[in-house]
């Protein structure tokens, strides 16, 4: 027995990682020198030296892939290509987060955060937050079920897309201000 995924939910989640790879992307893009920076603190919680070169070429590599995910997320048929280049960059990045957090070297600034919030420093919150990216990013490597699409499941995709990529915008804004929110009911 196997699970098939409704289409209009693999393509709601096409629309979701499309706009969130290309978010990032163009976030790490605007300021190469910060996001060069938070690498380095990065490759130093695992062990590796933070010379500028190597968080230079790091970072490239990972925009360049951000930009790849982006991509197979919005061409169709890439469900298995798109579904393990999503899982792996969250995966990295979960990680990169969990052993800076655990080494108690975590940068300021996660590097992840571009829905209006900056400064927002590795937690894990964001790791759980990857994790469940993780989990919607699998949808597309499971089979869809067989059935024609009609325009308005296209409209109902892309309705469920956006709705999805506002829904992880207001989670990215609660978790940059949790602590404001501690704060102010102290």
């Amino acid at each position: 027995m196997s699970l098939a995924v409704d289409p209009v939910v693999q393509l709601g989640v096409r629309v979701l990682l499309t706009l969130l790879f290309l978010g990032t992307a163009v976030h790490k893009l605007r300021d190469l020198r910060t996001t060069a920076a938070i690498t380095s603190r990065y490759l130093q919680s695992f062990g590796l030296p933070g010379s500028p070169a190597l968080a230079a070429a790091v970072t490239a590599g990972l925009i360049g892939a951000e930009l790849a995910a982006a991509g197979l997320c919005a061409v169709y048929p890439s469900g298995t290509a798109a579904a393990g280049l999503v899982a792996g960059l969250l995966g990295l990045y979960g990680l990169g987060m969990a052993v800076s957090i655990a080494r108690g070297i975590a940068p300021e600034d996660c590097g992840c955060s571009w829905a209006g919030t900056t400064g927002q420093p590795a937690g894990w919150a964001l790791v759980l937050r990857n994790l469940v990216l993780i989990a919607v990013a699998l949808l597309l490597a499971a089979p869809g079920a067989p059935r024609p699409l009609e325009f308005a499941d296209y409209a109902g995709a892309f309705s469920l897309g956006v709705f999805a990529i506002a829904m992880y915008a207001t989670a990215d804004v609660l978790i940059a201000n949790h602590g404001l929110l501690r704060e102010g009911t102290s």
